[in-house]
C-alpha cells in the first residue's frame, strides 16, 4: 500500500499521523488519537518574557481546536513544554529565529521527541499580513506561525555543533564591535568637521596622524602654542613615504590657531577638548574590542580548519573575513547549491510581481547574516582586483551598465559566494583564470585585472558625482 507524503511531518508507527491510501481517500490515523487528523505547533519565542505557544489540533471532520498556554524560558519552563508536546512525537514546531532562544528550544523539543523549524521575520511577517482584522500581540504571534506548515515547506532544525557556534557567535560579536568602533569614527569626524575644519584637512586623510596629533593635544589652545617641531615629528612618526611633513606640521598649527580666534568667547573650548578627548577614548576602546573579538574568532576558526588552504585559495580571503565565511557555510553541504548558498547570505536580487506588472533586478534581499554579507562584499572588494573574470565583470557592471562602485561589489560579491560554495563542496583549490578562460598563476591573474580590466577614472568620478545626487534628492522628497 503506497504511502502519501506531505510537507507536514509523516511518521510511521509512534510518529504523529499515519497516512494510507484507500480508494483515493486520505486515511489520517494518529497513534493514540483517530480522530486528531493533524498537529501544528507555532512558538513565539521571547527573551525576557514568556514563550508563548499554540497547539493547532485538526480533526479528522475538519474541526480546529487551539491550545494555548505560555511557559517561561527556565529549566522548569522548557520541561513543561516538552511535556506538552511528548504527547505528538515528532510534530515540528515553528518559531522566529529570536536571539539565541531557539537553542534552547530545540535541546527542549528534541528531549520530548519532537523537533524545530525556524522562520525568518520576513516569511513571518507576510503569514501576519494574510490574517485580515487581527493586531499583532504575542497569541497571535504564535497562531500565525502554527500555520506556516501550510505555506512554507518546513525543514527540521539542524543547530551547529558547540564548536561551529562558538566560531559563530564570536565573529558575530566582532561584526557588531566594528560597526561600533565605525560609528565612533564618524562621531570624532563630524565634530572635527564642524568645530575645527581647516585642522582635519590639514591631516591630508591621514587618519594614524589624525588619532595621533589630536590624542596629545585634544585642546585647540595646546595644538596652536606646541613647537613645531613637536608637531613634525608627531606627523612624522605616523606619515610614512610622504614629502612635506614640516609643511604639513606648520599647516595644522597655522589652522588650530585660527580656529583658536575664530572661537574666542563663542564656544568653550575646554569643552570642546573634553568631547574630543572622549571620541579618541571610545575609538581606542572599540578598536581594543575589536582585536580581542578577532582572535578569539581566529583561534575557533584554526582550532576546526587549521590553517584552512582551500578557502583561504579564493581571491580576497584572508584572516578577517574567512572565519565569518565558515562560520555560516562550514563546509558548504548544507546547502543543496550555488544560488542556494547566495540566497542564505542575502546577496540575490529581490523580485516583485504583480499581475502583468514584473521588476526583476531589484536590490538585494539582505535575508541572510548581516555579518556574513559584509564579510563576502569585503572579499569580493579585494577578489576584483586579483581576479581577472572578476575584475571584468566588475568593470562591465561599472562602464557598460552604469552601476556604482557598490552595486557593482555586491555583484561580484555574489558571484564570489557562488565560486566559494564550489571550492568547499568540491574540496580542489580555487583556480585563477583569464577572461577566455585559461588557467593562469595567482601572479599574472593580479597583473592582467589590475591593467586589462581597469575602471577609467572618469567613469569612477560619474559614478562618484551620481550616487552624490541620490541621495541628495533624498533629503528633498
Amino acid at each position: 500500500m503506497p504511502v502519501v507524503r506531505s510537507h507536514w511531518p509523516v511518521v510511521g508507527p509512534g510518529g504523529v499521523v499515519s497516512f494510507t491510501a484507500n480508494g483515493g481517500t486520505l486515511v489520517f490515523v494518529h497513534p493514540t488519537d483517530p480522530a486528531l487528523a493533524r498537529v501544528q505547533v507555532g512558538i513565539d519565542a521571547a527573551v525576557v518574557a514568556d514563550h508563548h505557544v499554540t497547539i493547532r489540533s485538526t480533526l479528522s471532520d475538519g474541526q480546529v481546536q487551539l491550545s494555548r498556554f505560555h511557559v517561561p524560558p527556565t529549566i522548569a519552563g522548557l520541561s513543561r513544554l516538552g511535556e506538552r508536546l511528548s504527547v505528538f512525537p515528532g510534530v515540528v514546531a515553528v518559531a522566529e529565529p529570536t536571539s539565541m532562544t531557539w537553542l534552547g528550544l530545540h535541546v527542549a523539543l528534541q528531549r520530548a521527541g519532537c523537533d524545530l523549524s525556524l522562520v525568518g521575520t520576513r516569511h513571518s511577517a507576510r503569514l501576519r499580513g494574510a490574517i485580515s482584522g487581527k493586531l499583532k500581540s504575542d497569541v497571535i504571534d504564535a497562531d500565525v506561525l502554527s500555520l506556516a506548515s501550510d505555506v512554507f515547506a518546513l525543514s527540521p532544525l539542524d543547530p551547529p555543533l558547540p564548536a561551529e557556534l562558538a566560531l559563530r557567535r564570536a565573529v558575530v560579536r566582532r561584526g557588531k564591535l566594528v560597526i561600533d568602533g565605525n560609528r565612533a569614527r564618524r562621531r570624532l569626524i563630524s565634530l572635527a568637521r564642524w568645530a575645527f575644519p581647516d585642522v582635519w584637512t590639514a591631516f591630508a586623510g591621514s587618519w594614524p596622524t589624525a588619532i595621533a596629533v589630536l590624542t596629545r593635544w585634544p585642546d585647540l589652545r595646546a595644538l596652536a602654542a606646541a613647537r613645531r617641531s613637536s608637531v613634525t615629528a608627531v606627523v612624522a612618526a605616523h606619515t610614512r613615504g610622504v614629502p612635506g611633513v614640516a609643511e604639513r606640521a606648520g599647516a595644522i598649527r597655522l589652522a588650530a590657531a585660527a580656529w583658536v580666534e575664530f572661537w574666542d568667547g563663542r564656544l568653550d573650548l575646554e569643552a570642546l577638548a573634553w568631547e574630543t578627548a572622549e571620541h579618541l577614548r571610545d575609538i581606542t576602546i572599540a578598536s581594543e574590542q575589536i582585536e580581542r573579538a578577532t582572535t578569539q574568532a581566529q583561534r575557533y576558526w584554526a582550532g576546526l580548519y587549521g590553517d584552512d588552504p582551500l578557502l583561504l585559495s579564493l581571491p580576497g580571503m584572508g584572516p578577517m573575513t574567512a572565519p565569518t565565511i565558515r562560520a555560516f557555510l562550514g563546509d558548504g553541504t548544507r546547502f543543496v547549491s550555488a544560488k542556494a548558498a547566495a540566497s542564505y547570505a542575502g546577496l540575490t536580487p529581490s523580485t516583485w510581481s504583480s499581475g502583468t506588472v514584473v521588476q526583476p533586478s531589484r536590490a538585494i534581499t539582505k535575508e541572510g547574516p548581516a555579518v556574513l554579507r559584509l564579510a563576502f562584499y569585503q572579499a569580493a572588494n579585494g577578489a576584483r582586483r586579483v581576479d581577472p573574470q572578476l575584475a571584468a565583470y566588475y568593470q562591465h557592471l561599472m562602464v557598460e551598465r552604469g552601476h556604482c562602485h557598490t552595486q557593482a561589489t555586491v555583484a561580484v560579491a555574489r558571484k564570489l559566494v557562488e565560486r566559494t560554495w564550489t571550492v568547499l563542496t568540491r574540496g580542489q583549490p580555487y583556480q585563477f583564470r583569464d577572461a577566455t578562460g585559461q588557467a593562469v598563476t595567482r601572479t599574472v591573474a593580479k597583473d592582467q585585472a589590475r591593467h586589462d580590466h581597469a575602471v577609467p577614472d572618469d567613469v569612477r568620478a560619474r559614478a562618484r558625482a551620481r550616487s552624490a545626487a541620490t541621495h541628495r534628492s533624498k533629503l528633498t522628497k
